[in-house]
């Protein structure tokens, strides 16, 4: 007598009952003890009648015994039989279809790096030494910084007055480029952000200042350093059959209209909100005057649906030599990046209080669109079962670099530090997605562990008994 343990399918004593009809079967144990009526439930054979229905025969010590958990098969027969069953538990492997179990990773670092130091001047007016008549003074701001000094990028500032203005007042490096009028967006960016014709500049650290001196002067040290790193990362799986698509979304359903209906304007509209003040004589001191009139801006009357993260679509085939699996692989990475305005402000014309024309917004008549940006790839590869398939390549790496000086003065050894500025930012993003396919049987276990002698507990060693004619490996007898 020998013991084994096969692996079978779960549905194995409902397959392998293949010519059984039912005459040995128990009686219902639902069944009144009445001999009532029997119930149409029946019960399963077991498995000894399963093998024996299957031509199996059972000698005096034989026996068989299915544990439907771990979906394997015990069996002490002899050698002969043993064979037969073996031929039975591969036909009925056969007949299932292998699984294939997809576990994907989508793995996306961004890092993004800020460099900034620069010295912002502002030197006033003063005599040059030697002559009463040859003055000397800081420049002008020009075409730079919207052509306008903003007293709150300065330290030093004295108080009182409707508009303050810097010590120092006239600058020397406002050509210098800071903070975003150095580092610019691309196009689309700058759209979304609003921040095409305007920029800032980077915050001032230090500042010093001679208020009492001749010249007055002031110098602002701007410097920024700024690290910004990012790590996502996915692992969604799925169990799919053999040529049936797989897809799994991670996503957020971003919902955004499509459709805008025209502002409304009237036809027919009077001017309104005049206000005159005047004093003896009739002479009229100020007044304002404006057409007031209803509108209606543009309204969504049409909305879509766009998921926003990852998706990932295979669509799977096992070879025919069972151990290959044939891969279309499909994912896509999609992200918001912003709302573009593609309305006009509505405008109407105004008189303000000192009889000068004006106009008057009277809508900001905001049509939203929304901008995507998507990563995507199509590939079909073949790979041994339990092989991964490594995806990269989706990098992205934007560099700025600048350098500015003031002529002459920056090129002055060490003292030229004191006249120059540099910028430089680096964004790099990486996109690594693997994608590990295994077959799998419908009890999820490994279609390649399909190995019986490894299931074989210790205490249930194929060897046969003493004086038996076993193999010569055997090495433990049967009790």
């Amino acid at each position: 007598m020998y013991t084994r343990t096969f692996r079978v399918p779960p549905d194995f004593l409902t397959t392998g009952d293949a010519g059984g009809d039912g005459d040995d079967a128990a009686d219902d144990p639902f069944a009144t003890g009445d001999g009532g009526a029997r119930s149409s439930l029946t019960r399963k054979k077991g498995a000894k009648a399963v093998l024996e229905t299957n031509g199996i025969t059972f000698p005096q010590g034989a026996s068989a015994f299915f544990n439907a958990r771990s979906s394997t098969l015990v069996v002490r027969n002899t050698q002969s039989n043993m064979e037969l069953i073996e031929t039975l538990v591969d036909v009925s492997r056969g007949k299932v279809q292998n699984q294939i179990y997809i576990t994907s990773k989508f793995v996306e670092v961004t890092q993004q790096n800020l460099d900034e130091f620069g010295f912002d001047w502002m030197l006033g007016q003063f005599n040059t030494p030697g002559s009463d008549r040859v003055f000397a003074g800081g420049g002008t701001v020009g075409n730079q910084r919207g052509g306008v000094t903003d007293p709150s990028d300065f330290t030093f500032v004295p108080p009182g007055g409707a508009n303050p203005v810097p010590t120092g007042r006239n600058p020397v490096t406002s050509g210098l480029r800071f903070g975003l009028d150095a580092i610019q967006s691309n196009a689309v960016d700058g759209l979304l952000n609003e921040q095409v014709l305007t920029s800032n500049i980077t915050p001032g650290i230090f500042g010093i200042a001679g208020v009492l001196t001749d010249p007055q002067f002031q110098v602002v040290i701007r410097a920024l350093n700024q690290r910004k790193g990012t790590d996502l990362m996915t692992a969604p799986s799925v169990v799919t059959r053999s040529g049936q698509r797989a897809k799994i979304e991670v996503i957020r359903e971003f919902i955004y209209p499509t459709e805008y209906d025209p502002p409304e304007i009237p036809q027919n509209f009077g001017s309104g909100g005049s206000f005159s003040t005047g004093g003896g004589g009739g002479l009229g001191l100020g007044q304002s005057q404006t057409n007031s009139f209803p509108v209606t801006p543009a309204n969504p009357t049409a909305f879509e649906m766009r998921p926003v993260g990852v998706t990932l679509e295979v669509d799977p085939v096992v070879g025919a030599d069972g151990f290959t699996i044939e891969l279309n692989i499909a994912p896509e990475v999609v992200e918001f990046e912003g709302f573009i305005n593609y309305g006009s402000p509505i405008q109407t014309s105004a008189i303000d209080a000192l009889g000068q024309p004006t106009t008057v917004v009277l809508t900001e008549n905001r049509i939203e669109q929304p901008v995507f940006s998507t990563r995507k790839l199509t590939t079909a590869v073949t790979i041994w079962d339990g092989q991964t398939v490594a995806i990269g390549g989706l990098i992205r790496e934007d560099v700025q670099h600048v350098e500015d000086k003031v002529p002459i003065f920056g090129d002055i050894p060490l003292i030229g530090r004191f006249f120059r500025t540099s910028s430089e930012t680096r964004f790099k993003r990486n996109l690594m997605i693997f994608v590990t396919a295994k077959l799998i049987d419908p009890a999820g276990q490994p279609a390649g562990s399909q190995n019986d002698e490894s299931l074989n507990p210790s205490g249930l060693s194929g060897a046969p008994e003493l004086g038996a004619g076993g193999p010569a490996n055997a090495l433990f007898p049967s009790r």
